[in-house]
């Protein structure tokens, strides 16, 4: 479908990728808590669309360098499958930082909230590092140099994003209770994150294409 393989597996992963706290977790409940749930999803909405920031890089970036060779397509593969491996590896091997969401002062209009959130996702540049390793392990040899595979993948992180933070939004101080006295699930998803990343990582390494 689309020049997709595996897209179930992309949709699992993705939604653990999502639902590991981090940043846009910190961000988008601190400012539901402090500021109420429209300044939540407005936050949301920015993490989410920078998003489709980091897709069209990988897409229009990666999808002509990897229609030139199939040595460049088994390049990116594998270097991306040895970079995902390494993320699980420090996932499971590293004690995270428990994180502590609270009440803030912030006082900014929603458009502003909106935007710094779209920013700080789009600047990141371990989120576009991930989607240089992760989108392309999803689409086929066959359709390396088309558009519409990493956009629809990358669509699809979108989507889960945004119901994800908007949730939080709403959930606003009761999520971050939950984050907060937790320690144990947050522990848990970091560890099955890990988890997923070294099995793809590893599925695609020994998959001969």
């Amino acid at each position: 479908m689309f020049g997709i393989d595996n897209f179930g597996t992309f949709i699992f992963a993705a939604i653990i990728v999502v639902v590991t706290p981090g940043v846009d977790t910190i961000m988008v409940l601190t400012r539901s808590i402090s500021n109420g749930q429209k300044a939540g999803l407005y936050s949301a909405l920015g993490v989410s669309l920078g998003l489709i920031g980091h897709t069209c890089a990988a897409t229009f970036g990666l999808s002509q360098v990897l229609a030139k060779s199939a040595i460049a397509f088994s390049t990116i593969k594998y270097l991306g499958a040895a970079y995902l491996i390494y993320l699980g590896y420090r996932s499971l091997s590293h004690r995270k930082a428990h994180l502590e969401i609270s009440s803030t002062t912030l006082k900014a209009t929603p458009a502003k909230m909106f935007f710094t959130a779209l920013m700080s996702d789009l600047l990141n540049p371990k989120i576009a590092l991930f989607f240089l390793a992760f989108l392309p392990q999803f689409i086929s040899r066959e359709e390396s140099n088309n558009a519409i595979p990493y956009l629809v993948l990358g669509m699809c992180m979108f989507v889960i994003t945004l119901i994800w933070c908007s949730f939080l939004a709403l959930a606003g101080s009761s999520a971050a209770n939950t984050f907060n006295k937790n320690k144990l699930f947050q522990n848990l998803i970091n560890k099955a994150s890990g988890v997923v990343f070294i099995l793809l990582g590893l599925k695609i390494a020994l998959t001969k294409k």
